[in-house]
């Protein structure tokens, strides 16, 4: 049996120097709006299983524009928790991996940024995807996969949607 992992550019967000952190940025009111509608995460996340929904665990950057697109997508899920992961927010990829790979959830979303999301598809699934703000691609990990035997290309890609138009 093997693990779905969903890779998540956070949606649309405010602009750089409006006077905020990087970290507080949010997203636009147009960009929340796109996630919610039906092109958005209701089509992106009706690709998955009633397997992988009841299964899924939705982790997410602590960034607040990450946070709040793994709200979107837990109401499309139907997941009523969202778990922080430290890792997306640092671009860490050995650290992320290693707490995927540690899980047990059988499907988990994780909502990040970019290159972050970009880089950890090429590498894990040897596949070049450009997200665009609350793309998703969603990758099928082999149970027996632990970190130190990672290597490129030890994923498949299962599917690919962009982001909506915010």
């Amino acid at each position: 049996m093997s693990k779905t992992l969903i890779l998540v550019r956070h949606g649309k967000p405010e602009p750089t120097g409006l006077g905020k952190a990087d970290f507080e940025r949010e997203l636009t009111p147009e960009g929340a709006a796109a996630l919610a509608r039906p092109d958005g995460f209701p089509r992106t996340f009706s690709l998955l299983s009633d397997a992988e929904r009841a299964g899924a665990e939705i982790w997410a950057s602590p960034a607040v524009r990450a946070q709040q697109t793994a709200r979107a997508a837990a109401r499309a899920i139907g997941v009523d928790e969202v778990r922080s992961c430290e890792a997306l927010w640092q671009q860490d990829h050995a650290g992320f991996i290693a707490q995927v790979t540690k899980s047990t959830a059988r499907c988990i979303v994780a909502v990040g940024h970019i290159p972050f999301m970009n880089e950890a598809t090429a590498f894990l699934a040897d596949v070049a995807v450009s997200f665009k703000p609350g793309g998703a691609a969603a990758l099928e990990i082999p149970d027996d996969m632990r970190p130190s035997a990672l290597e490129k290309g030890s994923c498949r890609l299962l599917w690919f949607v962009q982001g909506p138009k915010a």
